[in-house]
């Protein structure tokens, strides 16, 4: 299997679809309870859907971007559950693709293909929890878009565009699910190893970031709203982020994070033993390195408990798994096919 989606071509391209679907439909054709995350966002979206205003008619800790995507749905059809399942199979399929596009791309890997979606749809379906729509899905899929705009395109560094574009997404992101906010330190790393000029290039970056909450710090002071905003968002954000109060319980989320550590900490031993021939891939893998350092900063916020935590831990393990689907020298070209059967038929 892995052999086949080596290549970048159309059928790889359809298989991959397929294999999506075939794993979760099931699930979703089955029918899953509705969650406490669920719940809340359907509350919210009749509330915003009938014209109530976040933190001055409802009082919520949910963040407003995820609030006003649950409205949107609320508009299309009352009481969307359907929605929001398709809704999380999109994101997920979207996220999947896209980070492919941005590996490929940037050639960050000796091989291209859609290895990287495989991994990031295998290990990400294996999983009921991320059959769900949440805010730090829709918090995610910003983070994913925001990492292409991170990296530069050309040996004179970046374009001024691109990195007020990626701290801007950076901080859509942070607001559907505050913690993410602490990527920044991500986006600040990039411009550290990338960059000519840090300095300019990290207040153009923070300058991104900060756009989106002053556009709506200006929305919600015109609404009224803006004491509720700064006290319920961005102070109690941190502290006892709304995404945590909707957890899963301890013994379901902690298995499925430990399943992905396992197979994270396989992948990141067979990548240390790898050497890589461009100055850009080693500064890539740095670049995943401290991306996995955040992940683990924002998991400690939410305690590990926020609905979709395995979520984060996607990217970098994604990327570490190509080397471990490297072929094997001698005897051993087997073991990646069959450690790759293993995992998709884990039963996370």
């Amino acid at each position: 299997m892995l052999r086949f989606f080596k290549s970048s071509l159309p059928a790889q391209l359809l298989g991959l679809l397929v294999l999506a679907l075939a794993i979760r439909l099931p699930l979703l054709w089955l029918g899953l309870p509705t969650t406490a995350a669920e719940l809340r966002l359907l509350l919210l979206g009749e509330g915003v859907a009938a014209g109530a205003w976040p933190y001055r008619d409802l009082y919520d800790g949910t963040a407003p971007l995820a609030a006003a995507a649950a409205g949107v749905l609320e508009l299309a059809w009352s009481r969307p559950m359907v929605l929001y399942r398709a809704a999380a199979l999109g994101l997920l399929l979207l996220q999947a693709l896209r980070f492919n596009t941005v590996l490929n791309r940037a050639d960050v890997h000796p091989e291209r293909g859609f290895l990287a979606a495989l991994t990031y749809l295998v290990v990400g379906s294996l999983s009921s929890e991320l059959d769900t729509l949440t805010p730090l899905l829709i918090g995610h899929t910003f983070l994913i878009f925001a990492l292409s705009a991170l990296l530069p395109t050309s040996r004179e560094g970046y374009d001024n565009r691109r990195l007020f574009r990626a701290g801007f997404l950076i901080g859509l992101a942070a607001l559907c699910y505050l913690p993410l906010a602490l990527f920044v330190g991500l986006g600040l790393f990039a411009v550290l190893i990338f960059a000519a000029n840090s300095f300019r290039s990290s207040l153009l970056l923070i300058c991104g970031f900060l756009s989106p909450y002053a556009l709506l710090a200006t929305v919600f002071l015109y609404a009224g709203a803006l004491p509720n905003f700064g006290l319920m968002h961005l102070e109690r954000g941190f502290s006892l982020p709304v995404a945590a109060a909707d957890a899963l319980p301890p013994a379901v989320v902690w298995p499925l994070l430990g399943g992905a550590a396992v197979l994270l900490v396989l992948a990141l031993l067979r990548a240390a033993s790898t050497a890589l021939g461009l100055v850009f891939q080693t500064k890539f893998r740095q670049l995943m390195l401290v991306w996995l350092l955040v992940v683990l900063a924002v998991l400690a916020v939410g305690r590990g408990l926020a609905p979709g935590s395995l979520l984060l831990l996607l990217p970098p393990l994604t990327y570490f798994s190509l080397f471990l689907w490297q072929r094997l020298p001698g005897q051993l070209s087997w073991a990646p096919e069959l450690l790759f059967v293993v995992v998709l038929g884990l039963p996370w």
